[in-house]
């Protein structure tokens, strides 16, 4: 009887423990931190592009496959060229999202 007792307690006692783990599976395990995706179409030849009113960059890549990475959310993104604003747009990003920006000649 003694014997049988234990086993019944000993089995409530993993059942209990297995349930509450279940909420806490995830806590500790490292994950990516989220990020979007711009790629630029067109004519990009000397163009420049400023995310957010941050400092310029040259484009220098284009196409689905040349992707610049951003963080998910809204932007603003002003492409120039030769000093020009060839394009300006406001785009909202979600986490994985990636967006088209086409460059006219």
């Amino acid at each position: 009887m003694n014997i049988i007792r234990t086993l019944f307690v000993f089995s409530l006692l993993a059942i209990t423990s297995a349930c509450s783990s279940y909420n806490t599976y995830s806590s500790g395990q490292m994950t990516a931190e989220p990020v979007s995706y711009l790629y630029f179409s067109g004519n990009i030849k000397g163009a420049e592009v400023s995310i957010d009113g941050a400092p310029s960059f040259l484009v220098t890549k284009a196409g689905p496959k040349q992707q610049y990475k951003v963080t998910p959310g809204q932007h603003t993104i002003i492409v120039t060229k030769q000093g020009k604003v060839v394009v300006q747009r406001n785009v909202l990003l979600g986490d994985g999202h990636e967006k088209e920006i086409n460059i006219p000649n």
